[in-house]
Order: C-alpha cells, then sequence, then structure tokens
C-alpha cells in the first residue's frame, strides 16, 4: 500500500513538471526559432516566414568582418562590467543594512530603493540627460554659476562613465530585491555560532553569510549582465549622442534604420553572439546549483535573524543609503515633476517658477485613453508576473530537486528569453499569432504572452536559489508522514517560499508595467498600456505628457513597494 501511494505522488510531480517544461518550451521555441531563421536568412529584402528561404551565411561575414563589431563588442564589455559593480556594490550593501541592522527608517529605505523601478528607463535616461546636458542640464548651470563661466560642461553625460553610472542605477532595484529575499533566508545561528567562535564581522560576511548567498548572488549576476548587455534605453539616448555605440544598440540601428528596409538578418546575427556570450556564465552556475544542498540554510529549526547594533557606523551608513536615494531617485523625480508643472520645458531659473500649471495633469490623466492604458497595464503586469511565477516555481522544483541528468537544459531553456533581444521576442510573437489559430492578437493577451516569456528567467533566477536553500529533509519528512504532493506544496515549500514569490512577482510586475519594446511591437489602439503612451508623449515632444504619465508610474510603484514590505518585511520603522 504505501509503495502503491509512493508512486502516485512520483507521478503527480512529474506530471506537474513535464507540464512546466512543455510550456516553457512552447513560450521560448518561436523566439528562438526566429533568431536562427533570421541570422541565416537574406533579409535585405524584407523577412521571409514560408519555405523556401534564402539561406546566406553573408550576415555572419558582414557583422564579425566589419572592425566596428569589435569595438562595440569592447564598449559592451566595458559597460556591462562598469555597471554591475555599481549595481551589486550598492545593492549587497543596502540589502544587508535593511535586513540585518537596525538602520533607521529600513522600511522606508527598502521602498524608495525599489520605487525607481517604475521609472522606465527610457525616461531615467532622459531625466539624467536634463540634469546633465553639458549646455543646459540644471546641474551644469548650477556648476557654473558660482564662476560665471559659459559655454559646456563641466559635466557630460553623454559619456561611458555616465552610461555605466545611470545603468548601474536602473539595476539596483532589482538586484536588491533579488538579493534581499534569500539574505532573509539565511540561517542567523549559523553566523551566531561563528561570533560565539570569535570570528570578527569581516571573517563571518567572508566565510559564511557570502558563501551561503553564491546561487542567489551569481544567479542576480548572471540575469542583470544579460540585462545589461541587452538594455538599449541608457544607450540610445546617452551612448548614441556621444559616439558610444555599444551590442544593443548596433541590434537597433540594424532593426531601425533610419532610411530603407530593417535588415533583421543582421540585427539576428548580433542576437545570436550575445545568446552565445549569455550562456557560458549559466553552465558555471548550473554548476553551482548542482551542490544545492551546500547552500541549503532553512530546516525544520525555528531561526530568528538577530538585529546587529551599527553603533558608531550608524550615521555613515544612514548618509550612504539616504544619499543614494537622493541620487538615484528624488533628483530624476524633482527633474519630472518640474517638467510635469510646466506648459513645456524652457530655461531652468526663477522666471520658470511663472509658467508653474496643473494643466498637464488634467490633460494627460483625465481621457479615457489614460484610464484604458491603466487598466490594461494592471492586467499586464498581473496577469505577468502571476503566470511568470508560477511556471517559475515549478521549474525550479526540477532544476534542484529532480535527478534527471537534463535538469541543466531545463535551467538554460529557461533563461534563453532573457538572452534574447527584446525586438526578437515581440517579432517573433506577433509571427506565430498571426499564423496560429488562437484569436489574441491585437489584445492586451498577446502582451501577456510575451511578457511572461521575456521574464522566466527573472522568476526562476530567485525562485531556484530560494529551493536550493530549503532542505529537501523537510520534504521527505512530510512524504513519510503520508503527505502527497499538492499537501507538500501547500504546507512546506509554500509558506517557507512565500517572500520569495512574493518579491518575484513585484519585480515581474514592475517589469512588465515598464517594459516599452513588447507593447511597441506588439501594440495596437485596443491594447495600449501606460509605457507606450508615454513613448508617444515624448515622441510627439510633449515633455509635460510623459512627465505626468512618468510620475503616476513611479507613484504606483511606491505603492507596491510598500505593499510588498508590509507582508514580508518588518512593521515598524
Amino acid at each position: 500500500m504505501p509503495r502503491v501511494r509512493r508512486r502516485r505522488r512520483f507521478g503527480s510531480r512529474t506530471v506537474i513538471g513535464g507540464l512546466a517544461i512543455l510550456a516553457v518550451i512552447y513560450l521560448v521555441a518561436g523566439p528562438l526559432l526566429m533568431l536562427v531563421l533570421t541570422s541565416f536568412q537574406d533579409t535585405s529584402l524584407g523577412l521571409v516566414i514560408r519555405p523556401p528561404f534564402p539561406w546566406s551565411l553573408q550576415n555572419y561575414v558582414d557583422v564579425f568582418g566589419d572592425s566596428g563589431t569589435y569595438s562595440a563588442i569592447l564598449s559592451t564589455l566595458i559597460f556591462s562590467a562598469g555597471s554591475l559593480l555599481v549595481a551589486f556594490a550598492v545593492s549587497i550593501t543596502c540589502a544587508w543594512l535593511v535586513e540585518r541592522t537596525d538602520l533607521p527608517a529600513r522600511n522606508a529605505v527598502f521602498v524608495l530603493l525599489v520605487a525607481p523601478s517604475g521609472i522606465p528607463a527610457l525616461i531615467l535616461a532622459i531625466s539624467w540627460s536634463l540634469l546633465l546636458n553639458p549646455n543646459n542640464g540644471l546641474i551644469n548651470t548650477l556648476l557654473r554659476l558660482p564662476f560665471g563661466a559659459e559655454g559646456p560642461g563641466p559635466l557630460d553625460v553623454y559619456s561611458l562613465p555616465w552610461m555605466i553610472l545611470v545603468q548601474g542605477m536602473s539595476l539596483v532595484p532589482m538586484t536588491f530585491l533579488l538579493i534581499t529575499a534569500s539574505l532573509r533566508g539565511v540561517n542567523a545561528s549559523l553566523e551566531e555560532a561563528a561570533r560565539a567562535s570569535g570570528s570578527g564581522f569581516s571573517t563571518i560576511v567572508r566565510r559564511i553569510t557570502l558563501p551561503l548567498l553564491r546561487p542567489a548572488l551569481i544567479g542576480a549576476l548572471i540575469y542583470q549582465f544579460v540585462t545589461v548587455v541587452t538594455a538599449l534605453d541608457v544607450p540610445l539616448v546617452l551612448g548614441l549622442s556621444g559616439g558610444v555605440s555599444v551590442l544593443s544598440t548596433e541590434i537597433y540601428v540594424a532593426s531601425n534604420p533610419v532610411g530603407g528596409l530593417p535588415n533583421y538578418g543582421v540585427s539576428g546575427t548580433y542576437g545570436m553572439f550575445l545568446l552565445a556570450v549569455s550562456l557560458i556564465p549559466l553552465l558555471f552556475y548550473n554548476r553551482i546549483i548542482g551542490r544545492s544542498q551546500d547552500y541549503a540554510t532553512i530546516t525544520g529549526k525555528t531561526f530568528r535573524p538577530k538585529t546587529i547594533a551599527l553603533k558608531r557606523w550608524k550615521i555613515p551608513a544612514v548618509l550612504f543609503c539616504w544619499g543614494y536615494i537622493a541620487l538615484s531617485f528624488v533628483l530624476p523625480m524633482l527633474v519630472l515633476l518640474w517638467a510635469s508643472f510646466q506648459p513645456y520645458l524652457g530655461v531652468w531659473g526663477l522666471d520658470a517658477l511663472d509658467r508653474l500649471t496643473t494643466a498637464g495633469y488634467g490633460e494627460a490623466l483625465g481621457g479615457a485613453q489614460f484610464l484604458d492604458a491603466l487598466r490594461n497595464t494592471f492586467v499586464l503586469g498581473v496577469a505577468a508576473a502571476l503566470g511568470g511565477m508560477v511556471l517559475a516555481m515549478a521549474l525550479s522544483w526540477v532544476i534542484v530537486r529532480s535527478r534527471s541528468r537534463y535538469r541543466a537544459l531545463v535551467d538554460i531553456l529557461a533563461f534563453v528569453p532573457h538572452a534574447l533581444p527584446g525586438v526578437v521576442i515581440g517579432l517573433s510573437t506577433l509571427v506565430l499569432y498571426l499564423i496560429l489559430p488562437i484569436p489574441i492578437y491585437g489584445t492586451i493577451w498577446i502582451i501577456v504572452v510575451a511578457m511572461a516569456t521575456q521574464y522566466i528567467s527573472l522568476g526562476t533566477r530567485l525562485t531556484t536559489a530560494g529551493i536550493a536553500q530549503i532542505q529537501v529533509g523537510l520534504e521527505e519528512a512530510a512524504e513519510t508522514s503520508g503527505a502527497g504532493g499538492r499537501q507538500i506544496w501547500q504546507r512546506v515549500l509554500g509558506p517557507l517560499l512565500r517572500p520569495v514569490f512574493l518579491n518575484g512577482f513585484l519585480m515581474i510586475f514592475l517589469a512588465s508595467i515598464q517594459n516599452l519594446t513588447l507593447p511597441l511591437m506588439l501594440g495596437s489602439n485596443d491594447n495600449v498600456v501606460l509605457s507606450t503612451l508615454i513613448w508617444r508623449r515624448w515622441d510627439y515632444g510633449d515633455v509635460t505628457g510623459a512627465a505626468v504619465l512618468s510620475v503616476t508610474m513611479a507613484t504606483i510603484t511606491v505603492i507596491a513597494a510598500t505593499l510588498l514590505r508590509r507582508t514580508t518585511g518588518t512593521r515598524g520603522l
């Protein structure tokens, strides 16, 4: 009798895992096949989606025979390394201060560190362009004022160092959330034992905390590395104006030429190269996850992380956190707020105070178009986040717990969408649902499907590290007590993974509502969302309207982050 019951449990888990794998294959196969198809096809006269295909290797000859490609690769590597250094230095420090210390107002710090993710990277880059434009940027104007200096400068935002700083700051909210959930799950008793043995703070962090966080840190590093190398917003706004070209801008220029037809073959070739570069570090990550029980810290014993008193380091910690918040969130928001109350963005000065008006809010937020976009945005964010996280949880269980020799392949398959340029996913989804008899073309649901595909990897980076921290003995004990697969998920894995799931839900929600590429590729008059509405305003030259909508989106983010903190964090300040 027990043997029959064990087979049924094993079978239910196998079915769930099998369905999850089939779902990710369905979602990923289209974009991946489209990428391969376009890279080996002559698309000078347009993209061919039915045989006979004009197969050719000319795209690879053109791309890798051009010296400009290698210059773009070098710029991409410098841009990526610098951005990741900024993002992880800030995120690890702030995550530890918020989760483990008596930092004053740490809940407010949590919310305001996450809040900038509600500002689309395009708008963040534009706000920094308004702040540091060498000719009339606000900060440059203020710096020149005491000396009566004229001319451009002294700072130039259209340069690689400022691209690195702005991109690094844009990565911090997601990196911070990826780290905090796992840091919250590290068993503090291990650190306490080391402290009782006489180990100092630096030794405990170096020998215990950071090694136990290794799956989460490496997963976040790989995910954000791909985020940087495929990022378009900051390189497009700040890089092209300063003559700095990276691989993502090369893809954009090939797909959106000033004149002539888009060359999807060249953009697909660049995409194949980015895919190969992105998958190499994933192989190392799979070796870490293969030894996941070495990092398991959540056991059947209760534990409560001890709050560490900062003492004389409290003031420097407060200055660091709030100084960064001022730089990454307050300054850009002030610029957007200022622009939202101006009928037009003119010269900075006291004369502009006479132009202050709220007319932009009434015009931008009062129409039916805004209400439709707001409703579509919430549907998109919630549906993509829920679908993405449920699928990610099932896939991560297969990756971490199954003994299949193909689990590394499943992880790679789940990671592939993140390595694909958004324009490729958007284009392939568009073509796929023009062919398939599924009536979602032109609706919000086609964007939901594409967005869930795009962010499967974001969910698995978080849930894989979360499941790896849970000792498999807890599941085995529940199974020995007669619990089935559904009960194990409901009573063991579900409660322990609740902070991870909520963090992941928030991250995918925020990433989905600010994503611009997919809604633009798949947009119609019936599925307009806030990000496309912002872009339309900016593209039409309506700076005020774009600023109003950006402030609205940032407000939504603050509310979402506050709700998350109240659900998963501490109540007190």
